[in-house]
């Protein structure tokens, strides 16, 4: 019981006597996720990284900005605040006549000032889309994609694909009504149902945007001090981080960089 006493008191005063403004500036990284962030003495820093960090993708990355500490807790940019980064709807429409089934999807880059105000929109391919109508089952997916996947022991199930570049495609409507459409891609960050409201409908558009704010894409992202050299960065739903386990071993941690003399 001394001992473990002992350990909590010994990673309080270490955490404690760490967690001065003074005391973080320096440069930490994580070889394996390509995230370098530079902490400087005049709370400001610089966040570099191979992937983004607000989007599933790689898309090198780079931005400055101010950090504050709050006990054992670094904020980046605390003076933005959050925002959402991804959303998307679903529009329906209903062409009468027409027995066709028309499915179009789109990943609307959107790009806006700090009023909020959106000055410029690319509009794009979503990469590799999964779709099924009404359930889930893997059985009923079709994946709508420009390349191949890959098959490989990692790739695991890959539904019938329809390779095409096409953002708009004709699809086969499935029999009964349809009550519901699931669309699953990285874009959209996971897999998200939309409710069919009109099942007349038989065009279908999906809208995926991703936005980039220019005052910030970085806004309350918090690191925990583990110690003097180790930062945990990766946090659960709830907002706990993760710690010491396999995830953190590789890419939920950064680590001091030695200065270079």
């Amino acid at each position: 019981m001394k001992r473990i006493i002992f350990t909590i008191l010994s990673t309080f005063v270490s955490i404690a006597a760490f967690s001065q403004p003074g005391k973080i500036s320096g440069t930490y990284a994580n070889v394996v996720s390509g995230v370098t962030v530079t902490f400087s003495g005049d709370a400001t820093f610089r966040y570099v990284t191979r992937e983004h960090p607000t989007f599933y993708r790689y898309e090198d990355f780079s931005e400055n900005g101010h950090w504050s500490l709050s006990g054992d807790t670094i904020i980046l940019n605390p003076q933005l605040e959050k925002k959402a980064f991804v959303e998307s709807d679903l529009i329906e429409e209903e062409n009468k006549g027409d027995t066709n089934l028309l499915l179009t999807c789109n990943h609307i880059k959107r790009y806006i000032d700090p009023y909020g105000n959106t000055i410029k929109t690319d509009t794009l391919q979503i990469r590799s889309l999964d779709y099924s109508f009404n359930e889930i089952k893997k059985q009923k997916r079709v994946r709508i994609t420009a390349q191949p996947t890959v098959r490989c022991s990692f790739a695991g199930y890959i539904p019938k694909e329809i390779i095409t570049a096409n953002r708009t495609n004709l699809i086969r409507k499935p029999a009964g009504t349809i009550t519901s459409i699931f669309f699953g891609c990285f874009e959209l960050q996971g897999t998200k149902e939309f409710m069919i409201r009109n099942p007349r409908s038989n065009h279908l558009t999906l809208n995926v945007y991703s936005n980039y704010y220019q005052d910030g894409q970085i806004r309350q992202l918090k690191f925990l001090i583990k110690n003097a050299n180790v930062l945990y960065t990766g946090q659960k739903n709830n907002g706990a981080f993760i710690k010491d386990n396999t995830r953190t071993t590789t890419d939920s941690k950064l680590k001091r960089q030695k200065s270079r003399s």
